[in-house]
């Protein structure tokens, strides 16, 4: 049987966070795109109100997603990171006394883990990560240097190092939990985005960095199948963050179309505005169903690849469409830094890249349809 519906629990769940969003977020909004400032005191807000849980399943956290990125995007994007479950915040292999502090700490919304997987030379082709990871006597030594992390300045660091020989490919890589405060871990190196500023990106290097044998994530050489699984789901994550935006676009142009009038009547009554909105609100209907479908395999185990793949190239496309559109019905007030619209095209551009270019995630698409011995 194919149900649509929500259950009472989870839309008693999205009022909550639709005014936790207007009473938490939308104040802040501004001052951390202007400022350039973290949205991570967000967590412990959201802790605070007793909707950040450990055992949230994927498809409420889309709700949080959706419904937080309605108002800001910047502010959806720590809030998926910190309610778990991703297999990456489990930490396999590393001792309960270690992790659990770390967990608590990030459902607390008072510390962070940030991902390391980029390098300069290595990015949607993990094969070729040049940080290192060597073993003796007495644990690992990391050396390399990671780029384009979200969150730079994060108090914990997932890194990916190589642990086998180059021929090896992705079969070479192995997880590590590397904090902050190790010696040989650099003062973040923090770039100055057009957009998604409240996620700080930048660059960490890694110098001689010891950890112990039991900060090992996972299994050795199994390193690209738990990045692999995470990018699967957060996919529809990165979705659904766009669907939020460009919905309160569209609502927001709707309102705006109402009362704007030109030549006596209101210009929702001309169908140049109306029949783009229309079409707009169809095209953020079906990607929310892809989003959702998505998050329902993933919850139920089921394998996901393609349907992640679909929500990465697709929907950061039509959205920042929608955005722009949006912008432009309400003309030159539109264009000012005044309305939200300008910031929801940075911020929405910049995952057109991030978590991978539309370009691997058509490949992904393709393979799936007619097999990778014919397409690449």
């Amino acid at each position: 049987m194919i149900d649509f519906s929500f259950t009472k629990e989870q839309e008693e769940f999205r009022e909550k966070v639709r005014e936790f969003a207007q009473k938490e977020v939308e104040p802040r909004r501004k001052e951390w795109d202007r400022e350039g400032k973290s949205a991570l005191p967000i967590n412990e807000r959201l802790a605070a109100w007793g909707l950040l849980t450990a055992d949230m399943d994927n498809i409420t956290r889309g709700i949080l997603t959706e419904e937080v990125a309605y108002v800001d995007f910047n502010s959806a994007m720590p809030l998926v990171w910190a309610t778990m479950p991703f297999v990456l915040h489990q930490l396999p292999g590393v001792p309960e006394e270690v992790k659990k502090p770390i967990q608590e700490g990030i459902l607390s919304g008072k510390s962070f883990l940030a991902l390391c997987f980029a390098e300069s030379g290595a990015g949607t082709d993990m094969a070729g990560i040049k940080t290192s990871a060597v073993r003796d006597d007495e644990g690992w030594v990391i050396n390399g240097t990671k780029n384009t992390i979200s969150w730079v300045n994060a108090d914990y660091y997932f890194v990916c190092a190589k642990t086998g020989d180059e021929e090896e490919g992705i079969w070479a890589l192995t997880n590590f939990l590397v904090p902050a405060s190790f010696p040989g871990v650099s003062k973040p190196k923090i770039w100055k985005d057009m957009g998604s500023k409240g996620a700080v990106r930048g660059t960490v290097n890694f110098t001689n960095v010891r950890v112990p044998l039991n900060y090992m994530i996972g299994e050795m050489g199994k390193g690209y199948l738990l990045a692999a699984e995470f990018f699967d789901t957060n996919r529809a994550f990165i979705g659904l963050k766009c669907i939020g935006a460009a919905q309160a676009s569209v609502d927001e142009s709707c309102l705006y179309a109402k009362k704007r009038g030109v030549m006596g009547k209101p210009i929702a009554g001309y169908q140049a505005i109306s029949f783009p909105l229309a079409e707009a609100q169809t095209l953020l209907e079906a990607a929310r169903l892809l989003c959702y479908k998505t998050l329902w395999m993933a919850d139920k185990g089921v394998r996901h690849t393609t349907e992640g793949a679909m929500c990465k190239w697709w929907i950061p496309e039509i959205t920042f469409e929608i955005v722009r559109k949006g912008l432009l019905t309400h003309g030159q007030y539109g264009y000012t830094e005044e309305l939200p619209f300008e910031q929801r095209l940075r911020d929405i551009l910049g995952w057109q890249i991030g978590d991978g270019t539309a370009e691997p995630s058509k490949l992904l698409i393709a393979r799936s349809m007619m097999g990778k011995e014919y397409v690449g």
